[in-house]
């Protein structure tokens, strides 16, 4: 065997390795409930936004139609 083949046999060997110490899942159940609990929350406040950025814009237009 030559030298190139041995290099690449133990990279193989060592990210399988690293592959096999990595491989624990993690459980994301909780903080995906969470962000899917704050969508509602999240949704008012914005429309909320765009309501007042409506209605300014809307009294501006008003007021400088009657100017």
């Amino acid at each position: 065997m030559n030298k190139t083949f041995n290099r690449g046999l133990v990279a193989a060997v060592a990210l399988m390795g690293t592959v096999a110490a990595n491989a624990a899942a993690i459980d994301v159940t909780d903080v995906v409930t969470d962000i899917a609990a704050q969508a509602t929350p999240v949704g008012l406040v914005g429309s909320a936004v765009l309501i007042i950025y409506a209605a300014v814009k809307a009294f501006k237009w008003v007021r400088g139609a009657l100017s």
